[in-house]
């Protein structure tokens, strides 16, 4: 019409409603929750990894199941240390630690530093998380191969008040430090690993010149 027009501005996208999502993770169904877990997914913030790993303690599979791909595609480590602190008070089953573990190795190496730092507090305060997220902590470097946290492990091992987190500790330094032995004591039944991996475990700690 030969008349000058002032096209508006693109309004930027809004921003997630971050209350409203985590309500929706409380949602009665699963679908629901299992939705809000993607949309969080796509925020890099810190209250959206608190809610994510949060959810983490759902009771359906399939909410924790897209809690952990959205917190891998946030792609922030600081998530893994997150969510063995917040599991440490929460845990629901052995089946559920080792789910834990299986997710959270796939982070790959940025898990291992989150991961020292919580060995680091337990280490000064044993009774500060629940065993079994100490368990799953000493777990998952061992399956990192994080040699950075072997002499933490071996203070696990040597000190710490609960069993079977010193048997786990000494599955990890032997996964650390002699994995072709680790290997031959894996293949073992659950009952008859505890001795050789101890010994094995105090074998590595002498190679590798720890004081604990």
């Amino acid at each position: 019409c030969q008349e000058t027009m002032t096209v508006p501005p693109k309004e930027a996208p809004p921003g997630l409603d971050l209350e409203k999502l985590e309500k929706q993770l409380h949602h009665p169904e699963t679908k629901v929750r299992c939705e809000a877990a993607v949309e969080l997914g796509k925020s890099k913030s810190l209250k959206a990894i608190e809610l994510l790993v949060g959810a983490f303690r759902d009771r359906d599979k399939f909410v924790r199941e897209q809690a952990t791909e959205a917190l891998r595609h946030i792609g922030d480590p600081r998530a893994v240390g997150m969510l063995v602190r917040d599991l440490g008070g929460h845990w629901v089953s052995p089946a559920i630690v080792h789910e834990v573990v299986r997710e959270v190795v796939k982070f790959g190496p940025p898990a291992g530093q989150p991961l020292i730092e919580i060995l680091i507090e337990t280490n000064k305060n044993p009774r500060k998380y629940e065993p079994e997220a100490i368990r799953a902590a000493i777990m998952i470097l061992g399956l990192l191969g994080e040699q950075n946290a072997m002499e933490l492990i071996a203070k696990m091992f040597r000190r710490h008040f609960d069993i079977h987190v010193r048997d786990e500790a000494a599955y990890s330094l032997v996964m650390i430090g002699r994995p072709e032995q680790w290997l031959d004591i894996a293949a073992m039944s659950e009952s008859k690993r505890r001795s050789p991996a101890r010994e094995q475990a105090k074998e590595v700690i002498k190679e590798n010149h720890i004081l604990v």
